[in-house]
């Protein structure tokens, strides 16, 4: 028996069982096997498995060259915390692991031999999870449960190494149930699409937009997964005219870390507020507030571009914004000087006004285009910095004279990327050149920018410099260390409570991807003497722990109610997966608009509790309808963020179709009225019979009860015809004596009937007279028939537009009822 049990034990110990770890936090329990692979991750209160069955789910990959290896064998060091990984390709990794309350800490100590590995991947690490995937924040969630991960070094980043540096994501065809997709993209469904709404004013409802790839979907539910890349190891990126040189630096991938974490679903932001607190993250307050909990970072707020900057305070009371942002306050981009037209004495008078505006409750943001250098900046003119970014050099092939306009070089691969600018670097000359043909650049601009033209000889090196896409350029990475601190300077002698970082994706172009963008904005952060909220119009995963909010979304590619409209709803959708505030983007608050307008943008702003971006300058002085503006964009807002509005009501608000008037019945009281608008119905010239009045019939359906007739009419200029008239105009409402109006109306006349009068005004709806008219007639519950006849003064008379208005029952909002 004895020997039989002996024997039993060697061969115990030659074919033992792969060794297991077993890891647990407060809500999970994760099992590792003896070949470095997560092969359960429970939920303990549940006993639910989150990890698919037959899916792997390695803790750290290697990568060189696309290929990626997994891990064969794992060994744990139980008194030193330690795991071993081992691979195929002879590396060993060595891996710091603890368990901290709510999180496990992973980090990789050590790779070696190195065999040429280029990056290491932690995971990807699949889920079965689904339904929100914050692509951005690193968290996965259901109605029950959460995982996630996060990044805690910035040489740790987002995604897969085989994806490029950047964030990813990108626009797919997705629809949403209820959503259709056109006949001929059916097969595309999941597929990618170009989504420019730059170009096209707004994108298909049936887009989804992902802003990155930190977690992904996935058939079994989703990947989470981050990786490090060895830095210090140069490289060439891109193909062809995209061809760049990426400047190596000083960042290694070992010493890359993560926190890994599964939770309830609602304690999500708490586990990860533990995790920047524990880890030394950006923890930012305001006010004493984590800025992730701070209702500050959804409020609507004003962006004033206007004469004159004490303006900017006044309106912003007039709209009880407690945020005003003043737009660019800088010389020139890249030394960030501060002596403009609006502050000559530089910080000093920036400084005066921010204390001003505090004074007053009001915090004061300015905006930068982040890295983007202008060609006026002395970083460029009139001696360019060895330190602007290229995408590559070569060298003269031949001596180039003062004058020469052909530069011939030696390889002109790096050149074909002509860019905006199509600028080289040749000593402390900057070159400009038309085009490429074998080796040499033709049509070149000698002393571009003001640099001196000078004489250079053949062996002499030749910098493609990168262009910024503002016919400007960036600095390389080493520069942008320079922008970020003085950035953060800028905060800091001004007391500026915001820095807009628009722009904020050119950091990217070193080549370093989101790794440059979070190497700049940590540097800002760490250097600044008190939090300032910062925006943009992205973010990344890092970005996300120091940002306030992300707004973009501009008003001047089409109408109102038309300008990017399935854009800002789709972005509500990834604040809501990310753990984000909401924001609705920018508008416009134009002289020509009506409070329907105003209304239209609140209404969606309590329909997701977003806030949002108002433009104003002088020109609204011009509006009759100013007060009225104002008051809708306090009251609206005071109404949300009382959180007075039902859930019902916010469900309707959700419908860009729906329309809503909000009148104010007492201090926190409301009334709520639903409204339909008819628009746009054209009453215009045709050919008739002579001493035949020209005649327009519409109907329109009034969806409410029978109530007064409210309508608004605009002429408008036919072929920029402002002479030509229209008279005797007679409205007639479901066969009842006509509403005559005698004229002559010209373009840009408006006439508003608000139910009891008539008025005419300018073109900004302001009264010039009343319209005597007798008793007005109503609209009848459904269908309502109008004819509308009128005389013109010629065939380019102005076009007559008729908006249609009805309201519904009143609701009551607020803590009144």
């Amino acid at each position: 028996m004895r020997t039989g049990l002996f024997f039993a034990l060697l061969l115990l110990m030659a074919f033992r069982l792969p060794e297991r770890v077993e890891l647990t936090t407060d809500y999970i329990r994760l099992r590792l096997d003896g070949s470095g692979n997560m092969i359960s991750l429970t939920d303990k209160a549940t006993a639910r498995e989150l990890i698919p069955q037959g899916q792997p789910a390695p803790l750290l990959s290697l990568y060189k060259d696309s290929v990626y290896t997994y891990p064969v064998s794992l060994s744990y060091n139980t008194s030193k915390k330690q795991i071993t990984l081992k691979y195929k390709n002879g590396a060993a990794a060595i891996v710091a692991v603890e368990s901290k309350g709510k999180y496990i800490r992973f980090e990789l100590l050590s790779l070696a031999p190195r065999k040429g590995v280029q990056a290491v991947v932690w995971g990807p690490y699949p889920t079965t999870i689904s339904k929100l995937i914050g692509e951005t924040v690193g968290v996965v969630r259901d109605e029950t449960f959460a995982v996630g991960v996060q990044a805690l070094k910035i040489n740790t980043t987002e995604g897969i190494p085989d994806d490029g540096d950047q964030a990813g994501g990108g626009s797919f065809i997705d629809p949403l149930p209820g959503q259709k997709v056109p006949d001929a993209l059916k097969d595309k469904i999941g597929q990618p699409v170009g989504a420019d709404v730059n170009t096209d004013g707004d994108m298909p409802e049936y887009v989804r937009l992902y802003r990155g790839s930190l977690a992904v979907k996935k058939p079994y539910g989703s990947d989470l997964r981050l990786f490090s890349r060895d830095r210090r190891i140069p490289r060439t990126i891109g193909s062809g005219a995209t061809l760049q040189q990426v400047q190596p630096v000083n960042a290694d991938l070992a010493g890359s870390a993560i926190a890994l974490f599964g939770c309830p679903a609602n304690a999500a932001l708490d586990v990860i507020e533990q995790i920047e607190t524990g880890e030394g993250l950006p923890h930012p307050m305001l006010d004493g507030v984590w800025i992730k909990r701070s209702p500050r970072m959804s409020e609507a707020y004003l962006m004033y571009e206007g004469k004159s900057i004490e303006n900017a305070l006044q309106y912003a009371k007039e709209g009880n914004f407690r945020l005003v942002h003043i737009g660019d306050i800088f010389k020139s981009w890249g030394h960030f000087r501060l002596e403009t037209g609006r502050f000559p004495n530089g910080a000093q008078d920036v400084k005066q006004y921010t204390a001003k505006a505090k004074e007053a409750g009001i915090s004061v943001g300015v905006h930068t285009l982040t890295t983007f250098t202008g060609t006026n900046d002395p970083y460029v003119s009139p001696v360019p910095s060895d330190s602007l970014m290229k995408s590559g050099s070569s060298i003269l092939a031949k001596d180039l004279g003062e004058n020469d306009e052909v530069v011939y070089v030696k390889d002109p691969s790096w050149f074909r990327n002509m860019g905006i600018t199509r600028t080289i670097k040749i000593g402390h000359e900057l070159i400009g050149y038309k085009g490429v043909s074998d080796n040499a650049l033709t049509g070149c601009i000698r002393g571009q920018f003001k640099t001196t033209k000078s004489s250079h000889k053949a062996g002499t090196v030749v910098d493609k410099l990168v262009n910024s896409g503002y016919s400007g350029f960036l600095p390389d990475i080493n520069l942008q260390d320079v922008y970020a601190r003085r950035l953060a300077q800028v905060c800091n002698e001004t007391g500026v409570d915001l820095m807009d970082f628009d722009g904020f994706e050119a950091l990217g172009y070193t080549g370093h991807g989101t790794y440059a963008e979070n190497r700049f904005v940590d540097l800002w952060y760490r250097n600044l003497d008190r939090y300032r909220m910062t925006c943009g119009a992205s973010t990344s995963h890092y970005y996300w722990h120091i940002y306030s909010f992300m707004n973009w979304g501009e008003p001047w590619y089409s109408a109102l109610r038309k300008s990017q409209v399935n854009y800002r709803i789709e972005n509500q959708r990834y604040f809501e997966r990310n753990l984000m505030p909401g924001m609705l983007g920018w508008f416009k608050m134009e002289p020509t608009y009506r409070p329907e307008e105003i209304e239209w943008i609140q209404a969606r702003s309590a329909a997701f509790n977003a806030g949002y971006l108002l433009r104003v300058d002088e020109n609204i002085e011009k509006n009759g309808y100013k007060a009225a503006l104002f008051e809708a964009v306090r009251e609206w807002q005071k109404a949300r963020n009382t959180k007075a509005f039902t859930t019902e009501q916010i469900t309707k608000f959700k419908d860009p179709t729906n329309e809503f008037h909000l009148e104010k019945k007492g201090e926190g009281s409301w009334n709520l009225y639903p409204v339909k608008l008819i628009t746009e119905l054209a009453h215009k010239y045709k050919m008739m019979q002579t001493g035949e009045p020209v005649t327009s019939k519409f109907k329109v359906n009034n969806p409410y009860a029978a109530q007064p007739v409210k309508f608004y009419i605009i002429a408008e200029a036919v072929e920029g015809n402002k002479t030509e008239t229209v008279t005797g105009i007679r409205i007639i409402i479901n066969g009842l004596p006509p509403i005559e109006i005698d004229g002559p109306v010209k373009a840009g006349d408006k006439f508003i009937c608000d139910g009891q009068s008539i008025y005419q005004c300018d073109g900004f709806w302001n009264n010039r007279k009343e319209i005597k008219v007798g008793s007005l007639p109503q609209w009848q519950a459904g269908e309502n028939e109008i004819t509308v006849k009128s005389e013109f003064s010629g065939e380019q008379g102005p076009t007559l537009k008729f908006d249609i208005k009805f309201s519904g029952a009143a609701e009551k909002v607020g803590k009144l009822f």
